[in-house]
């Protein structure tokens, strides 16, 4: 016997509403949720982080990131995590993949501990090199508050082009990006989620992270979960697409002078 379609209708919309809730499933037991939540915490650290190496040639010079991420976490998120170790496996092969894009280097593997912090209710990052001398100790909280204390000399000239026809410039530290009026970068198309992704401002430099959407983010046609934007670059929010520019002070083209004398008639 069919289930009737109100029924259909009632149950498929329960299931919804418990994905909302309680978070989508993902792997092994830890939620879709939580693990965009882990990753964004720890790439925003890195990102944040890294200090330029130099051996003598300035061309030479490379950015070196931390290798050991201590995620201080509510207990029963921290339980979760220690019960599952092949959470943090996938947590330190994305954090690996993000510093090969951003041509980051490590000092060592990356090594991630996990601390149940009582006290907190957020999740917080503290990141440290295992070699000494390399830098300093340093605390990140996950809703990467870092990113709106910038100078007007580190915020870069940059905007966004959507469907080819509008332009939104980049003025804040952080930029949301959806379907909701309340966006910084408002799109009304049903395709996009109603927070669908986010821009943020790290060490002068935008990166995009999609926020969970169900359409997904792409970045030059390529699935991304964060991505450090590069002039140029399309994003294509479930289909629609975004270009990434810089205005860097020079001139797209240039104009050539004509001569005001016609050319010699052998010219011609």
């Amino acid at each position: 016997m069919n289930m009737p379609w109100y029924e259909a209708s009632l149950t498929h919309l329960e299931a919804r509403l418990r994905k909302l809730i309680e978070g989508e499933p993902g792997v092994d037991g830890i939620t879709r949720k939580l693990h965009k939540q882990l990753q964004h915490g720890l790439i925003t650290a890195m990102l944040t982080s890294t200090i330029g190496l130099s051996n003598g040639d300035q061309q030479e010079r490379k950015l070196s990131a931390p290798d050991v991420y201590t995620l201080l976490l509510p207990i029963q998120q921290a339980q979760q995590l220690l019960t599952h170790p092949a959470e943090l496996d996938r947590l330190s092969r994305a954090l690996r993949a993000a510093a090969t894009q951003s041509e980051i280097v490590f000092t060592g593997e990356p090594m991630l501990r996990v601390v149940a912090a009582p006290q907190s209710e957020e999740m917080k990052v503290l990141v440290e090199y295992s070699q000494e001398g390399m830098g300093d100790s340093h605390t990140t909280e996950v809703d990467g508050s870092e990113a709106g204390h910038v100078s007007a000399g580190m915020m870069p000239q940059a905007f966004l082009i959507v469907n080819g026809l509008t332009t939104y410039p980049l003025t804040q530290p952080v930029v949301n990006i959806g379907r909701d009026p309340s966006n910084q970068v408002h799109l009304e198309d049903l395709r996009v989620s109603r927070l669908h992704a986010q821009l943020r401002l790290i060490q002068g430099r935008f990166v995009i992270f999609d926020l969970d959407s169900m359409g997904g983010t792409f970045v030059n046609d390529v699935a991304v979960g964060s991505h450090i934007l590069n002039p140029g670059d399309v994003i294509r929010l479930a289909g629609v697409p975004l270009v990434y520019g810089v205005d860097d002070g020079t001139p797209a083209g240039y104009t050539q002078e004509l001569p005001t004398n016609p050319p010699a008639a052998e010219m011609l």
